[in-house]
C-alpha cells in the first residue's frame, strides 16, 4: 500500500488556519488596527475600497519595523511579546503580528512600508500566498506603518463567493471599527469607503468620543459611572432610562481596553435597570474596566473576545458593576437630576368646553412645556400604582410609599403660582389678576380682562365652571388678600380631586413633580402628604 498522508505546505496550512481569525474584511481590520495600537500609533487613516473586499489600507505613525522584523513578521508564531508559555497571561498589548500577519498574507495580496524612526529609509515588501514576491527595496517615508491589503480570499473562490455584499462588509467593518475606537480616545482615527469620509475622530474624553460616534442626540442623556475597588476600576457611562430602545444598540464593555462580551456581567448591568424598564427595553451602555491580569484569561479564542475570570472575581465584579450603576441612577438614594422639558410628565393639557365635558377624558398636560422646574427627582422611577382612585402606592428601597394625589397636587400648583416671592405682599386685585393670567393660561384657561368684566372664553379639563368664578370672587371681594392665602384658594379648588383615576404617565409626572417641592411632605393648609410604611414594620406585621 503507498503512503497517503502527506505534509501540508506551510501556505496551505496557513488558509486553513485563518478560518479562524479571518472570517471577513472586518476582522482583517481588526487585527491590523491593534498592531497599529500596539505599535504606539497616534493617528490612523484606514482607506477602504467595496467595504473592504477590494481594498483595506492602513495607515500610522507608530514606531515602525525593521527590514528583519518586516520579513519575520509574516512568519507563523513570530513575537516580540513573549519567550515563554507564562508570558501568555501577562500580556497587556491586543495579539501578535505574527498571528495575523501570517494568515492575513495566505488569503490576500499585500504591499507592507514601514520605517523606525532610527532608519532613513523605510522597505517596501509585496506578498502573494504568505511568500515575498520581490526582494525587500528601500524607500522614502515617514516613520510608521502602511499596510495595503488588497482582495481578500482571491485564492479560495469557495470563501470568496460567501462574503457579504460591500454595504453588509462595511457595515460589519465599521461595528469593529467602534469597538476600537471607543476605548482608545487618545488616538486620532480617519476611515473612508470608496473615497468617501466616514469618520474623522480627534482624540477626546470618552464621552466625548462616544457622541463623536453616536452624535449630539446621546449628549444630555449619558450618565457618568465611576468606582475603583480592590478588584476593579470601572468608568464610563450609561443611558438615562427614557433612552431606552427595543434593540440593543450601543452595548459596549471594555476589559483593559479591550472589547470582550460576557453573559453574566450584561445581565448584572440590565438587571441594575429592573423596575425602571420594562423587559423589551434596552439600555446602552459603554463601560471601561481595569484589572489586574493575573484575574482573568482572554486568551480562550482567536479573537480575544471571550474572557474567563479566576476563582469567584465573576461574582464580584458583578456585584461592583450592579451597584455602580445603581448609586448613578439614583435607585440607592433619591437625588435631584436636570431633565430636558421634553421629559416631563405632562399631567393635562388645554382644552375647549366641548372637550370639558368629556367626562372621561383623562387629566393631561398640567405643565406642558414649563421651564421652572429646573430639577427633577429619580423617584418616579420607582414602580408606582394609584389606588382607589386616590392614593398612589410606591415600591421603594425601604418599604413602601403611599401618596394623597389630592394633596400633591394641591403642593405643585402652589409652589407654581408661589414661588417664594412676595409671601406678605397685599395685593391690588386688577393687577394682581394680570400678572396670574399667564400662570392661568398654563393651567388651560384664556381670561381675558376687560374694562367692566371678566371673559373666560375656555377651561381646563377637570375644573369645575363654579370653581372658576369662586377664584375669581376671591380675589376681587377682598383688596386686603395675601398673595399665599389666595394661592391655597387656587391650588384647593384646581386641584386633581380624590376618586378621579389617572394614567401611568400621569402618576409618573405627579410623583416627578412633587419631589422637587421644598416641602413634599405637607399640602399648602399643613396636610400630611406622604406615608413610609418600612421593611422593618411590614416584616414585624408577618411575625408569628
Amino acid at each position: 500500500m503507498t503512503d497517503v498522508i502527506k505534509l501540508l505546505s506551510k501556505n496551505v496550512s496557513n488558509q486553513i488556519a485563518s478560518g479562524d481569525v479571518i472570517q471577513n474584511p472586518a476582522s482583517i481590520l481588526k487585527e491590523i488596527l491593534e498592531n497599529s495600537i500596539d505599535a504606539d500609533a497616534k493617528n490612523i487613516k484606514i482607506i477602504l475600497t467595496n467595504g473592504g473586499k477590494n481594498r483595506i489600507h492602513i495607515i500610522d505613525d507608530g514606531i515602525g519595523m525593521s527590514k528583519n522584523d518586516a520579513i519575520q513578521s509574516f512568519e507563523r508564531y513570530s513575537t516580540s511579546k513573549l519567550t515563554k508559555i507564562e508570558d501568555l497571561f501577562k500580556i497587556s498589548t491586543k495579539g501578535f503580528r505574527g498571528e495575523a500577519l501570517s494568515y492575513i498574507s495566505s488569503v490576500t495580496q499585500i504591499e507592507l512600508e514601514t520605517r523606525e524612526k532610527t532608519s532613513d529609509l523605510g522597505i517596501r515588501l509585496i506578498i502573494e500566498n504568505g511568500e515575498l514576491k520581490y526582494k525587500p527595496f528601500p524607500i522614502a517615508m515617514n516613520k510608521g506603518c502602511s499596510i495595503c491589503i488588497k482582495n481578500i480570499f482571491y485564492n479560495i473562490p469557495a470563501k470568496r463567493k460567501n462574503l457579504k455584499s460591500s454595504n453588509l462588509e462595511l457595515k460589519n467593518i465599521i461595528n469593529e471599527f467602534y469597538k476600537i475606537v471607543l476605548s482608545h480616545k487618545e488616538i486620532n482615527f480617519y476611515l473612508e469607503n470608496n473615497k468617501k469620509l466616514l469618520f474623522n475622530l480627534n482624540k477626546s474624553s470618552y464621552k466625548e468620543r462616544i457622541i463623536q460616534i453616536y452624535g449630539e442626540k446621546l449628549k444630555n442623556k449619558l450618565i457618568k459611572i465611576k468606582k475603583t475597588t480592590k478588584l476593579v476600576k470601572i468608568k464610563g457611562y450609561i443611558t438615562h432610562p427614557h433612552y431606552s430602545n427595543s434593540k440593543k444598540l450601543g452595548q459596549y464593555l471594555f476589559l483593559n481596553k479591550r472589547y470582550i462580551t460576557n453573559k453574566n456581567i450584561h445581565n448584572a448591568i440590565i438587571a441594575s435597570y429592573e423596575g425602571i424598564l420594562n423587559k423589551k427595553e434596552n439600555p446602552s451602555y459603554f463601560i471601561f474596566l481595569s484589572m489586574d491580569y493575573n484575574k482573568f484569561n482572554i486568551n480562550l479564542n482567536p479573537s480575544k473576545t471571550k474572557v474567563n475570570f479566576f476563582y469567584d472575581s465573576e461574582i464580584e465584579l458583578c456585584n461592583n458593576i450592579s451597584s455602580t450603576i445603581k448609586e448613578s441612577l439614583g435607585i440607592n438614594n433619591i437625588y435631584n437630576y436636570y431633565y430636558n422639558n421634553k421629559y416631563f410628565f405632562p399631567l393635562t393639557e388645554k382644552s375647549d368646553l366641548k372637550v370639558f365635558n368629556k367626562k372621561y377624558k383623562q387629566i393631561k398636560n398640567l405643565f406642558k412645556n414649563q421651564s421652572f422646574y429646573k430639577n427633577e427627582t429619580k423617584i418616579h422611577l420607582y414602580k408606582w400604582i394609584q389606588i382607589y382612585n386616590s392614593y398612589l402606592l410606591g415600591v421603594i428601597k425601604s418599604g413602601l410609599l403611599l401618596v394623597d394625589q389630592n394633596r400633591a397636587h394641591q403642593r405643585i400648583l402652589y409652589d407654581f403660582f408661589y414661588k417664594k416671592k412676595s409671601k406678605n405682599l397685599k395685593i391690588d386685585k386688577k393687577s394682581f389678576l394680570k400678572k396670574i393670567l399667564s400662570k392661568l393660561n398654563y393651567l388651560g384657561f384664556k381670561i381675558f380682562v376687560l374694562k367692566k368684566k371678566i371673559l373666560v372664553q375656555s377651561f381646563s379639563l377637570g375644573i369645575k365652571k363654579t370653581n372658576i368664578s369662586k377664584i375669581l370672587e376671591k380675589i376681587f371681594e377682598n383688596e386686603k388678600m395675601k398673595k399665599n392665602i389666595l394661592y391655597k384658594y387656587i391650588c384647593k379648588y384646581f386641584s386633581l380631586k380624590k376618586g378621579k383615576k389617572i394614567s401611568n404617565l400621569e402618576i409618573k409626572g405627579l410623583i416627578k413633580k412633587l419631589f422637587v417641592s421644598n416641602n413634599p411632605y405637607y399640602s399648602p393648609f399643613g396636610e400630611k402628604i406622604l406615608l413610609n410604611v418600612s421593611k422593618e414594620k411590614i416584616k414585624k406585621l408577618f411575625i408569628k
